[in-house]
């Protein structure tokens, strides 16, 4: 069936101010149950009926409350980043505290709507190959260090770190994103000495020894095959670990040229385990199998922005995960968006396919389709979750 934004649910805040009076919109959870209906009180009773769980809207509806655009922000943090690191290239100039409030950002963002945040950093190009990684694996590892019960001053410096673990080569990065091949030993050399370049800078300007050390660690595997110290296991600090883990499946979603996995097979990749296997492959030798179990328990089966082929040649894009985290490692979404028809013509708005679990006149997903996705069109990606468009 076709569908308006009007359809799309929107992450929003629920003001303080707006206890004790009437309802301008209908609130949802995650889930898509209604909470409120348009027209009722709003009364104090409403923040415990919500509990920790995220409030929506009607994307058409948002503009009658106050809310934010997280995708609009990570544009913004994108861009200072650039320049960041772009400063330190020029003249040797460095602002940590600038750092530190981009991970704070970053923080704020993705506890405000993290779905939209990964899904729209996994399909966009917001900025430069180093960038976006950057920020996707800062996203990711924000869902780690919450997971393992860090403190909020801890989840932003682990932000931080992964903002800055390429800090000084991101040109470097940018030009090994578009080997596809092994790289010249030129570019061998450079790369084995940045994890070293990185936190002597961050050392320098006197960020966390955690952050520092993270960052310094972060090419470094448990089995002892990383550098630039060739450390194992006990070695290696859980915020590097963390890193190593985060960098990589960053680079696996970005579809970085050149890195697997280059098919996405769904007959391999029906479990958690089998999609595991399929993403990080040999990989999974060299990192924390326990992290890496966690990350994936967390972002489920189909992550936010995970684009599927369907069974009417549609091409559409999970836009949430599930919101029942027992489930979600081998739950199929209930709902994804169309944003390409049979044809491979951009529909105007996104439309809602209904997804079957069990084979009905509804769709079914017959697989992951990421391999397509750098030759796809030019998308209006933000209104996929129901944020206005990033060129307006």
């Amino acid at each position: 069936m076709p569908a308006s934004t009007a359809f799309i649910l929107r992450a929003v805040t629920l003001s303080p101010a707006l206890i004790g009076t009437i309802a301008p919109c209908d609130f949802f959870d995650g889930n898509e149950n209604l909470l409120l209906r348009e027209g009722a009180l709003i009364s104090e009773n409403i923040q415990k009926k919500l509990g920790n769980r995220r409030l929506f809207c009607n994307a058409q509806q948002a503009t009658a409350i106050l809310t934010d655009d997280p995708l609009r922000a990570l544009v913004a943090i994108g861009k200072k980043l650039s320049l960041a690191d772009a400063a330190l290239s020029a003249n040797g100039a460095f602002s940590v505290r600038a750092c530190e409030e981009l991970a704070e950002s970053i923080y704020l963002n993705w506890q405000f709507d993290p779905d939209a945040c990964i899904g729209f950093m996994r399909v966009a190009n917001p900025g430069s190959p180093s960038v976006c990684q950057a920020i996707l694996a800062a996203l990711f590892v924000a869902e780690l260090g919450v997971a393992h019960a860090f403190t909020r001053h801890e989840v932003i410096d682990l932000i931080g770190s992964a903002l800055t673990m390429n800090l000084g080569s991101m040109a470097l990065h940018d030009e090994m994103a578009e080997f596809a091949g092994p790289l010249p030993p030129s570019f061998r050399k450079l790369l084995m000495k940045h994890p070293n370049q990185a936190s002597e800078i961050l050392m320098g300007v006197g960020v966390p020894e955690a952050w520092s050390r993270a960052v310094l660690q972060h090419h470094e595997n448990l089995n002892g095959s990383g550098y630039p110290n060739g450390l194992a296991r006990g070695s290696i600090i859980l915020e590097a670990r963390m890193l190593r883990l985060v960098d990589i499946f960053a680079a696996r979603q970005r579809m970085r040229r050149g890195r697997g996995p280059l098919y996405w097979s769904m007959s391999r990749a029906r479990d958690l385990p089998g999609l595991t296997k399929q993403i990080f492959g040999a990989d999974l030798d060299a990192l924390d199998i326990s992290l890496t179990r966690l990350l994936m328990g967390r972002l489920g089966l189909f992550p936010p922005g995970s684009i599927v082929r369907l069974s009417n040649g549609e091409m559409a894009i999970v836009s949430r995960r599930s919101y029942d985290l027992a489930r979600a490692a081998t739950l199929i979404p209930h709902e994804v968006w169309s944003f390409l028809n049979a044809s491979g013509q951009p529909h105007p708005v996104p439309c809602a396919r209904r997804i079957s679990q069990i084979g009905s006149r509804d769709f079914r997903i017959l697989g992951y389709a990421h391999d397509d996705l750098p030759r796809l069109p030019a998308y209006d990606w933000p209104v996929i979750w129901g944020y206005c468009s990033q060129t307006r």
